[in-house]
Formats: C-alpha cells, sequence, structure tokens
C-alpha cells in the first residue's frame, strides 16, 4: 500500500477520534460506564444485572465489565426487539421485557390521506422468563393493531399489577394517543385503558412516549411528551385502568420524552431534554437534564445538566443525548444511557441533591 495513502488514512483517523472526542461533555461528578450497552437495566434479586439486546438478553455478575449472552427468541429470525422497550422484575421474580417487534416494521403515513395507512403497523409484545433469565417464553403480542411509536416505562405497583406505558397512531388527523396496558396475573394476560388524546397533525404529533410512576398515595402520575413546549402530566386512581386528570405541567421540555424512576431513597428522579434557550437553540435534544423530587412529583430541584452533544448540528448524532434510560444499581448509584447518542455513565445521587 502506498505511504501516502497509509498516512492519509492515519490523518483522517486522527482527526475522527478527535471529533468523536470532542463530541461529548459529561458533568465532572459522573463516570463511564464500563460498558456500551444500551439498556434498560435491571437488578435481579439475586444481585445480578440483566439487560435486553436485539434478540439476546444479556446477563453480568460483575457490575457491568462482562455480560453473559442467552437468546430471547426460539425462533430469532421473526423477532428484533426494538431500541425503545421497558423491562422489570416482578416481586415474585417473572421479568417481563416489553418491545416493539421491528421484524414486522412496516411505516406508511400520508398526512394527506388521514396520516397513518392500513397497512402501518408496528406491534409491541411482551416476553417473560421466570428462571432469573436463564431460558425466556414465547413472546406474547400485546397491542397486534395500527403503529407504535414507543414502549419505554413499566412499573409494578404495591398491589403487584404490572402496567406498561404504550403509543398508538390513530388516523384522520394522523396523531399519536397515549394508553397503559395492565397485568394482574405476572403478565400472562392483560387489558388495557382509555386513550389519552391531546389532538396535534403529524407523524410526530399528539400524546406520546409517556413515563410512570406509583405515587405513596396510590395514584399513578404520568408525563407525557408533546409538542406544546412543556410535558402534560395525567394522573390514574385505578393502577393504570383509566386516566381521568390530564393537564399540562409545570415542567418545560422539548419535544422529546422524560423517564421517572422511584429511587430507594423515596425519591423521584427525573432524566429530560429541556427547551429552555429558543434563540440559541440550545437545551434541545443536545443536553440531557436531571432533577429530584422529595414531594411526590410536586416540585422538582434545580436541573442539573449531566450531558452534552458538542458535535455542530446536522453532523453525528444530530446533537442528540435523548430517549435516557436509568437504572440504580446499587442505592443511590445510578446507570444513565440514552437511546440517542452516545450517553453511557453513572453518577451518585448524593452528589446532586443540594444540602
Amino acid at each position: 500500500m502506498p505511504q501516502r495513502f497509509i498516512m492519509t488514512c492515519f490523518f483522517v483517523s486522527l482527526c475522527f477520534a478527535s471529533a468523536v472526542a470532542q463530541a461529548e461533555w459529561n458533568h465532572p461528578q459522573t463516570k463511564k460506564l464500563p460498558h456500551q450497552h444500551l439498556g434498560p437495566f435491571i437488578k435481579l434479586q439475586h444481585g445480578s444485572l440483566l439487560a435486553p439486546d436485539t434478540k439476546q438478553s444479556l446477563l453480568s455478575t460483575d457490575q457491568g465489565a462482562t455480560w453473559e449472552p442467552t437468546p430471547l427468541y426460539q425462533e430469532p429470525a421473526k423477532f428484533h426487539t426494538s431500541n425503545e422497550r421497558a423491562l422489570l422484575q416482578t416481586k415474585k421474580g417473572t421479568i417481563v421485557l416489553a418491545y416493539m417487534n421491528l421484524a414486522e416494521r412496516k411505516f406508511h403515513w400520508n398526512d394527506k390521506q388521514g396520516g397513518p395507512q392500513s397497512d402501518c403497523y408496528l406491534p409491541v409484545y411482551i416476553v417473560r422468563s421466570t428462571d432469573n433469565g436463564k431460558s425466556w417464553l414465547p413472546p406474547q403480542i400485546l397491542q397486534d393493531h395500527g403503529w407504535c411509536g414507543a414502549v419505554r416505562s413499566i412499573i409494578q405497583t404495591r398491589s403487584g399489577r404490572i402496567i406498561v406505558v404504550v403509543s398508538q397512531a390513530i388516523a384522520n388527523p394522523g396523531r399519536h394517543v397515549m394508553l397503559t396496558y395492565y397485568s394482574d396475573d405476572e403478565g400472562a394476560t392483560w387489558n388495557h385503558s382509555n386513550m389519552i388524546d391531546l389532538g396535534g397533525s403529524g407523524d410526530h404529533d399528539g400524546a406520546m412516549e409517556g413515563t410512570i410512576v406509583e405515587l405513596k398515595d396510590g395514584r399513578i402520575y404520568a408525563l407525557i411528551r408533546t409538542k406544546f413546549g412543556r410535558f402534560w402530566e395525567a394522573f390514574s386512581t385505578d393502577e393504570g385502568a383509566s386516566w381521568r386528570t390530564i393537564r399540562p405541567s409545570q415542567i418545560p421540555a422539548s419535544s422529546s420524552p422524560a423517564i421517572l424512576q422511584r429511587l430507594e431513597s423515596g425519591r423521584i428522579v427525573m432524566l429530560w431534554n429541556r427547551f429552555r434557550d429558543p434563540e440559541h437553540k440550545r437545551g434541545r435534544r443536545e443536553e440531557l437534564s436531571i432533577a429530584f423530587s422529595d414531594d411526590e412529583c410536586k416540585t422538582w430541584s434545580e436541573p442539573v445538566v449531566i450531558a452534552r452533544d458538542l458535535t455542530p448540528a446536522g453532523k453525528k448524532y444530530e446533537n442528540r443525548v435523548s430517549y435516557p434510560y436509568v437504572t440504580e444499581v446499587t442505592p443511590g448509584e445510578l446507570w444513565i444511557t440514552t437511546m440517542q447518542g452516545p450517553v453511557r455513565l453513572s453518577l451518585k445521587e448524593a452528589d446532586f441533591i443540594a444540602e
């Protein structure tokens, strides 16, 4: 190989490495994770960590240093787990993974003809394990009609009910609505709530990509992505079977989703992309913020930016560090990753709580 070509490749590689190195800023009180897996992650009852991948589950017994794969599907050609997914282990030990099956995806949207067409299809499935992820039961379909744009949040309530947040595209005009599916038998059978419909028009409009948490008074609280410059919030008094109180929240947000998680301290943590400087385009999907609530989501601590994409607009990652997942791997230690962008970091809750 000519020396000039080798030197050119070397120079290009250096430039690329430098660009990647400059593309991401993380808060100095965070640390890089020892792996690049997306998650979400759960801490199993015996202490190991588990995460889904496209066609397998991953198990770590050494805090993420190494991972052992296990097939998720007996017929892998028929299934492809979406990057937007939700995972939990119930009190009885059942692992439940909810996801869209990308192997069946067909996107056909025409705003002039009402939005999602009859063959616009992306179904939602559940796959379960009853032996800590050593094997997985056959997938069962949860939502078998239309297009689901997101599955991002799943919880188990104090009563044992499992609740999954699901999106659905509806027509005339085309938009997204949010609903919840719930199970009282470890995910064997499911029912669903009413739709939360905020109107809108377009394949990125409507009520989308909700996240939920159970409040201490038993209500379920939801934050919903909108295009209104802030999240909307909703409350369920019957553990996700219906949603009656639906209103704008006081949380400014870009048109991208949040994630909520109850921590062992009792606090609730929120990760999201703020919308706070329209003039300079700062605080959209290129900044990921964290805040905590000590009063059941009524108020939040001052947001702190924990990750930022420094790449110029239109370049790699398109200025995105968005679609976050959060896992408390040990008390007060949070793993945070993003589906869009390179965020793979850990932080201590105590470092971000004002005294």
